[in-house]
């Protein structure tokens, strides 16, 4: 996976869960943004993840690709399993 021209930029699991809330709300009131394909570049210490957010359907479907080729950390896949429960009621598959 390439890095995208455009994403924002999430400093560690706080950061995530504040782009994911502003994602979600904007997405509700913008139709022509929900529709996009949004990028997030995840930063925590060392470690820089991508991870794609498709808002145009509830729940988000999200896409992680680690830039050193790693698993997710716990610490994301909290942050995206508790964004999923809180919202939709789903867990994470």
């Amino acid at each position: 996976m390439s890095i995208p021209a455009e994403y924002i930029i999430a400093e560690g699991p706080e950061g995530l869960k504040k782009i994911l809330a502003e994602f979600l709300e904007k997405s509700r009131n913008d139709p022509i943004f929900a529709k996009q394909k949004h990028h997030v570049l995840y930063q925590l210490g060392s470690q820089k993840s991508m991870i794609r957010i498709d808002t145009d359907r509830t729940p988000f479907k999200f896409w992680y690709y680690d830039l050193m080729g790693r698993a997710a950390t716990v610490a994301v896949k909290d942050v995206l399993a508790d964004f999923l429960w809180d919202n939709w009621g789903e867990k994470q598959e």
